[in-house]
């Protein structure tokens, strides 16, 4: 197959080899006409000193692809171990599908796809092997004799014949995924990684959209630094990045997190023995990025004009109150299943014990509080046969579009001219500041109103018991007034 030459251009300052992808193989790369790799460099004469190694590796890797598929010719050597050791029904691996939602059997005929998947196939290879050298020992034990007859259909292959089949089928595997465990790459690396998040996902370990954002953020560190092998990765590379980020207008925390997602996959590489240690251990990164801002809560007057808001839509207007009447995050209300809304010895509350929320602290029970509770009724009488109370469009990510569009409803106000506090950052997340602060003037106890918005005690006592009864968290919710609120209760005297 011969491949065209690479060529250098420049993006966003920086300077990238990039490769046509022949046709022949296009579909394997998920129908992209193009890999690039980054020189690292915005300096074009030291880009182009460094393009025929890139080059080189961009042909590797089209090869390596066009091998690949060659694994699944009838007359490969994988395939004619497979058939000739009976290891049709055989499954090495099992990944978790996202389609049907449930982890499937990939099967020894159906040949891997990456480094990971070929150590797992040549591992079922090796247990025929085993199987074979212990018959070998004893080909006189007449239930083993019957055993090995039955594994391989009345044709026990000869032991010297087994180790060329499964020789050669290495062999073949090797020059399409590598050289050894130890030279795998990033990418290639990532597709078992992210095979390991899905199933945590299965086993509800971890939320669905923090597993995208994990695989999305190892890709954009790949697409800065390059394709490198996973033993020549080192602590430069997480500063190149974090670095980069930062040039993008990234806050520190986001450069943190997005660190911390390639980190966990090379924690993953030493569990699996292809690295000695982390190289993003003990990392210094705190005055990368911005410093984070945080969110200014609103005060009675600047709801009172935001609840004000001519033609303000009702299902923005519903959830507000809900979200300053309660401290839940957006997507806590946004999300929450008509089922989750429950009545206990009277008390109404969003039960969100089993809900996909940001951590397990946010698991809880919130009670809701005397004012809001008119609207709740009218919410689910509304609502009744829906999934959710309200139905705000879901992205890709798990996450809703609520936050959209009551973002650009509260740009109709100048919260900043309402309060003078022109500096102030606001945002959706305000009013869960403000519900905050609303306990904090009520005198409510620390220990209560963490347990309502869900966060973390800090403290060794609260690690004993269950925490706040619901009575005890709705007494406190009680004791904050919502003048800006009025218009819940004149609409239940009209209705």
């Amino acid at each position: 197959m011969d491949l065209p030459s690479a060529t250098l251009s420049q993006r966003r300052g920086r300077y990238y080899v990039s490769m046509t992808i022949p046709q022949e193989v296009r579909q394997a790369f998920g129908g992209q006409k193009q890999l690039r790799l980054s020189t690292g460099t915005s300096d074009k004469a030291i880009a182009e000193k460094r393009r025929f190694e890139l080059e080189a590796q961009l042909r590797e890797r089209i090869l390596r692809v066009r091998h690949v598929q060659s694994l699944r010719s009838v007359d490969s050597a994988y395939q004619t171990a497979v058939r000739k050791l009976r290891l049709y029904d055989t499954g090495y691996d099992f990944p978790y599908d996202q389609e049907i939602g449930d982890v499937v059997t990939r099967a020894m005929p159906d040949p891997p796809e990456d480094a990971y998947q070929a150590r797992k196939a040549i591992a079922e290879f090796k247990k025929v092997l085993l199987e074979l050298q212990g018959f070998a020992l004893s080909p006189q034990d007449s239930g083993q004799l019957v055993k090995m007859w039955k594994r391989f259909d009345g044709e026990i292959p000869d032991l010297e014949e087994a180790q060329r089949l499964i020789s050669a089928a290495e062999r073949e595997l090797d020059r399409s995924f590598g050289s050894g465990e130890a030279s795998a790459t990033v990418s290639g690396y990532l597709p078992g990684f992210e095979q390991a998040l899905n199933v945590r996902v299965a086993n509800k370990d971890l939320k669905a959209k923090t597993a995208k954002a994990r695989i999305k953020n190892i890709q954009q560190f790949i697409d800065v630094v390059g394709d490198n092998e996973l033993i020549a990765v080192q602590a430069k590379d997480a500063y190149d990045f974090a670095k980069r980020l930062a040039e993008q207008g990234c806050s520190n925390s986001t450069v943190k997190t997005r660190v911390s997602d390639v980190s966990t996959m090379l924690d993953a590489a030493v569990q699996d023995g292809l690295l000695s240690q982390n190289p993003f251990s003990n990392l210094k990164l705190s005055r990368i990025g911005k410093k984070g801002q945080h969110y200014t809560p609103l005060s009675d007057d600047q709801l009172v004009a935001l609840f004000s808001i001519p033609k303000l839509p009702r299902e923005v207007r519903d959830l507000w109150a809900i979200l300053v009447c309660s401290g839940m995050r957006l997507d806590e209300v946004a999300l929450c299943k008509t089922h989750q809304v429950r009545e206990q010895d009277g008390l109404f509350y969003f039960d969100l014990r089993n809900a996909d929320v940001k951590n397990r602290q946010s698991q809880r029970q919130v009670p809701v509080c005397e004012t809001l509770i008119p609207l709740i009724k009218r919410l689910l009488k509304e609502r009744t046969g829906r999934e959710r109370l309200f139905d705000f469009p879901v992205k890709s990510d798990g996450k809703s579009r609520a936050s959209e569009k009551c973002g650009f409803w509260m740009k109709k106000v100048d919260l900043g001219k309402v309060s003078g506090e022109v500096a102030g950052r606001y945002t959706n997340h305000s009013m869960r500041g403000s519900f905050k602060d609303k306990m904090r003037n009520a005198g409510v106890a620390l220990e209560v109103h963490n347990a309502i918005l869900g966060h973390d005690q800090h403290t060794v006592g609260a690690a004993y018991g269950h925490g706040p009864s619901l009575a005890v968290m709705k007494a406190a919710v009680d004791l904050a007034a919502h003048p800006y609120l009025s218009w819940i209760s004149e609409e239940c005297m009209e209705g």
